[in-house]
């Protein structure tokens, strides 16, 4: 689960209600190439496969749906991180959405 502490802090610094007071953007930059890096690595590790481990949806799926939707979602940095250049996370986050099981989760998250 390292893979997500490498971001932990990205998302207040790209959202720009909490990020536009800020005049140094470098942090945000760092963070942004990070996880532009991040997804660039799930991409390719996605190349040929369902799901991040293969075939079969796994706890690594699981622990990344949230990171990626959030950063995206909720933190609003699709563009920032040039999300629509990673065709095979698009395609796998996709997939996870619509699991039933994800959607019942979401849906207890948002009550």
């Amino acid at each position: 689960m390292c893979w997500n502490s490498r971001s932990t802090d990205f998302p207040h610094l790209v959202n720009p209600v909490t990020y536009g007071a800020y005049e140094d953007k470098r942090p945000r930059d760092r963070y942004a190439t990070e996880s532009a890096r991040l997804l660039g690595v799930l991409d390719e590790r996605l190349v040929g496969r369902n799901w991040v481990m293969g075939a079969d949806y796994s706890i690594a799926d699981i622990s990344l749906l949230g990171w990626v939707r959030n950063l995206i979602g909720f933190y609003e940095a699709r563009e920032i991180v040039g999300f629509d250049r990673f065709l095979h996370v698009q395609a796998w986050l996709d997939r996870g959405l619509a699991r039933p099981a994800v959607q019942r989760g979401l849906q207890v998250t948002a009550a």
